[in-house]
């Protein structure tokens, strides 16, 4: 009796049990559901205060909801706890370009290119980001040594591309860039500072499976608000730090059709003519 009494308790607990709060916004975050995501690591956060990949993994489904400003937050507590993850200094570095703040975009890439020299990524993200400041021969710079870094053929044409080293393939339908990868997830380790896993996009970390990137021809609908507006700005930069140039112009576009304060509006047409003059 009693074995089969400890049997039925065994069965009890495995049925009880399921996957983590960290799991579950790791599922989430692969299958786009970022409001889910954020909601599933508020709760491994207040579970486990002190994982910097539950704020790094939170600060990715903010930047996909929009809130760069929570994202950075997020980021930064991270870092705070884990100093040298370079993959969260290279997602703090694209929600800075979100906000902007070119200057502190600019640091993040440098910082995570002192720990990791091999990161074409973040060569070619800083060169955005310096060009995106008025520094176009830095930029270059940065394109031309992450060009001649980065291993992959595939990835390397569209870097050419998107320095402008070489026209755009005439007949981009048929000769398709890579899908975007979406900021690397951070899986923690038994240890107190998780190494950084490996990506879907870089072979360093594993990435949420976002949704794939918009068609050259096909805009987005017209954002209703502001927060609609300032989403498909961050996804238009996203785009564009990954190689998607064409998707970036459609959804700078539709953010520009749909916002209605007029300082908003000047900021984004400023960014579409800028990333149009560079086509």
């Amino acid at each position: 009796m009693r074995a089969v009494g400890l049997l039925a308790l065994a069965v009890l607990l495995a049925a009880c049990a399921g996957p983590s709060a960290f799991q579950r916004g790791l599922g989430h975050l692969r299958a786009g559901q970022y409001a889910e995501a954020r909601q599933a690591f508020d709760e491994a956060i207040f579970h486990a205060p002190a994982s910097p990949a539950a704020y790094t993994n939170r600060g990715i489904a903010r930047a996909r909801l929009g809130d760069l400003d929570g994202a950075i937050e997020d980021y930064t507590r991270a870092l705070a706890l884990a100093p040298d993850d370079a993959d969260t200094l290279l997602n703090r570095g694209n929600a800075q370009v979100g906000r902007r703040d070119y200057p502190a975009a600019i640091a993040d890439y440098t910082r995570a290119l002192r720990m990791n020299p091999g990161s074409a990524r973040a060569l070619f993200n800083r060169g955005t980001a310096r060009v995106l400041a008025g520094d176009a021969e830095g930029a270059r710079a940065d394109w031309l040594q992450a060009i001649a870094t980065e291993p992959d053929p595939r990835e390397k044409a569209v870097m050419r591309q998107r320095a402008g080293l070489e026209p755009l393939a005439p007949t981009p339908v048929a000769a398709p860039a890579p899908p975007p990868a979406p900021p690397a997830l951070v899986t923690p380790a038994p240890a107190p500072m998780p190494p950084a896993p490996p990506a879907v996009a870089a072979p360093p970390s594993p990435a949420p499976a976002g949704p794939p990137p918009a068609p050259a021809l096909a805009a987005p609908a017209p954002p209703a608000s502001a927060s609609d507006s300032q989403a498909l700005v961050t996804r238009a930069l996203d785009k564009e730090l990954r190689g998607d140039r064409e998707g970036a112009i459609a959804d700078l576009r539709a953010a520009v059709a749909g916002e209605k304060d007029p300082g908003r509006r000047q900021n984004f047409q400023n960014l579409l003519r800028l990333l149009e003059g560079q086509k």
